[in-house]
């Protein structure tokens, strides 16, 4: 068998050596490139499901919150007080009055959230009540309070929730199917109880949970003590067993994830999270095979992939092989010549031993490109590191990740309009940042880049602050460093205002100075202390930068401009604890505003 091979041409050599090495590494490639793909898709699928279950929690956690505020404002209603304590029942006038008032409150919570409140009802064991509701007529309005306190006696408060039942108070020719949050006033023993309660519509809440898609057979369950909501009925081969819908319901953690089966068998991939105000769970239930139907996909796509590659690698061996061995001894005879000194040699071919002289008269040759290669990689390496420094540096990976997330959550609110235009200011952001590359831009491009930058971060924080910008006319023009003012525009929200407990104020400013172009970053944040306020000063005419982000921040944007214009120009720090902070950057100002360096 030796001997065979030995004596085999170089081109069967080849094809025999490298054929099974080659096929072996296309499939072993393709399927562990599967098993790769296929686990990351389910880790990203489970955590996109946690990452909607948690969003959509906090949304109808924040609507149930506010519910429960109107609830309170009844309770403490003084006419509400008066009718229970039975004040003021003598003078007809006064009992009118509180009538009046309670009337009042009631029809202004009721039109206020007439979007999620059905009705509104209130009674007491002196056999007062009062309730409201426009969009049906009863046919009977009644309760059986001592019955309602003997049952709800449980809370030390007295505050309830009821997930979807039927509405048994306000009782109507067609069933409704109602949410409650309600306040159990007293007992049945004591001289003064009641109850004050609220009627949430089942629709509304319907509504929101449909709006999440999650899966094609999937469903959002919103689980209480006494019962489920789900956006959508489960196909009978995915309904789940009564042993997980207790589980999630005691479940000992506010949030997390899980597989389970079915009643039929079926896996089934779970994530929830505990709503804080009731304590309600909400569920995102998806069949496990909905997840992994992109995997199978993959599968398929991979096993022709790896068909195709195999014929055609296959085939460009047989030719690579072919045209190799021609070459391999026409090299042979040139590197004999070669040695020879003959340094006009036309190379040609020799048909003994090609190997050996190859080893010979390459060795050199291997050893020159192995260094001009090592030397290659080198600089190649040094300038991906600074190409990767100056990307870092202006696109923003983790600001681009939360806007993105910030977009997705406006949309699965379906708040397009702000989606829309968090989106426009997004795509001015980068339009600026990238720049075709100039390093100096116009005065009015960087203006616009920190006027989206304010944008997207203004509709992220839910307008936490306001802004403005002023910057003179001639101005506008005047060449200026790119990402000069906008990280000291991140420094003011990040370090300022995000600090200061209120409404913050964020001002740009820019006018003429004599020979000086005069840029103002003021906040109304948080303020800088007076040790702190001189030691950012000192390390702005240092030349190596602190390790906090805003000494980085100031300090890169400090001697970016000194670097550029000259020791004169640069940034002056000014701060007040507790009232404000103000950067004033420096940079010339001339006349020729069109400025050749643009």
């Amino acid at each position: 068998m030796k001997r065979y091979l030995v004596d085999r041409p170089i081109q069967s050599k080849l094809l025999i050596c490298f054929l099974p090495i080659l096929v072996l590494s296309v499939v072993l490639t393709g399927f562990f490139s599967y098993l790769s793909s296929s686990r990351q898709l389910k880790e990203n699928a489970f955590y996109a499901l946690a990452d909607t279950t948690h969003q959509t929690a906090l949304f109808m956690n924040d609507k149930f919150l506010t519910i429960f505020e109107q609830l309170v404002r009844l309770e403490d209603n003084d006419a509400l007080q008066s009718i229970l304590s039975g004040e003021g029942q003598e003078a007809d006038q006064n009992r009118y009055d509180d009538l009046i008032k309670l009337h009042d409150q009631l029809d202004d919570v009721y039109h206020s959230y007439f979007q999620m409140i059905d009705s509104i009802f209130v009674a007491f064991n002196n056999g007062r009540s009062f309730n409201l509701q426009q969009e049906y007529v009863p046919r009977q309005v009644h309760i059986d309070l001592n019955d309602w306190l003997r049952r709800y006696n449980t809370s030390q408060k007295g505050y309830y929730w009821l997930n979807s039942h039927k509405d048994t108070i306000f009782e109507t020719v067609e069933q409704r199917r109602v949410m409650s949050s309600f306040k159990m006033i007293g007992t049945e023993h004591s001289p003064a109880s009641g109850i004050v309660l609220i009627n949430l519509r089942e629709s509304y809440f319907l509504e929101i949970m449909e709006n999440v898609k999650i899966s094609p057979g999937g469903t959002l369950m919103l689980i209480s003590p006494e019962g489920e909501l789900y956006s959508k009925t489960l196909d009978a081969e995915y309904e789940l067993s009564g042993e997980t819908i207790n589980a999630l319901r005691n479940g000992s953690q506010d949030s997390g994830s899980l597989t389970a089966d079915s009643k039929a068998g079926r896996k089934m991939a779970i994530a929830y999270n505990t709503l804080p105000l009731n304590h309600w769970v909400l569920a995102a239930v998806v069949p496990e095979k909905d997840i992994l139907e992109g995997a199978t996909r993959i599968k398929y796509i991979s096993l022709v992939l790896i068909l195709f590659i195999l014929i055609v690698f296959i085939m460009a061996a047989a030719v690579v092989a072919r045209n190799l061995s021609n070459p391999l001894r026409y090299l042979s005879k040139q590197v004999k010549r070669f040695e020879r000194g003959d340094l006009g040699v036309s190379f040609e071919l020799d048909q003994h031993n090609e190997i050996g002289v190859l080893a010979r008269g390459l060795s050199g040759l291997v050893a020159s490109v192995a260094q001009l290669l090592e030397t290659v990689r080198s600089e190649q390496e040094k300038k991906r590191q600074i190409e990767l420094q100056a990307m870092q540096a202006q696109i923003q990976p983790h600001f681009l990740y939360n806007t993105l997330s910030s977009i997705k959550h406006l949309i699965d609110m379906n708040e397009r309009q702000r989606a829309s235009t968090m989106v426009s200011a997004l795509t001015s952001y980068f339009r600026i940042s990238i720049s075709k590359g100039r390093e100096i831009i116009p005065v009015r491009e960087e203006m616009e880049h920190v006027r989206s930058y304010l944008m997207i971060l203004n509709i992220r924080y839910s307008q936490e602050f306001d802004f403005e910008i002023k910057v003179e006319d001639e101005l506008l023009e005047l060449p200026i460093l790119k990402l000069t003012l906008q990280p000291l525009v991140e420094n003011a929200i990040y370090h300022g205002i995000k600090n200061k407990h209120g409404h913050g104020f964020l001002s740009i400013s820019g006018r003429r100075e004599g020979d000086y172009a005069v840029f103002k970053v003021y906040d109304n944040g948080h303020g800088i202390s007076r040790d702190k306020l001189s030691q950012l000063r000192a390390s702005l005419e240092s030349e190596t930068v602190g390790h906090e982000a805003i000494t980085y921040g100031l300090w890169n944007a400090h001697r970016r401009i000194v670097l550029h214009f000259g020791s004169r120009y640069g940034l002056k720090l000014d701060s007040e604890e507790g009232l404000y902070t103000q950067v004033k950057v420096y940079l010339p100002y001339t006349g020729d505003t069109k400025g050749e360096r643009l």
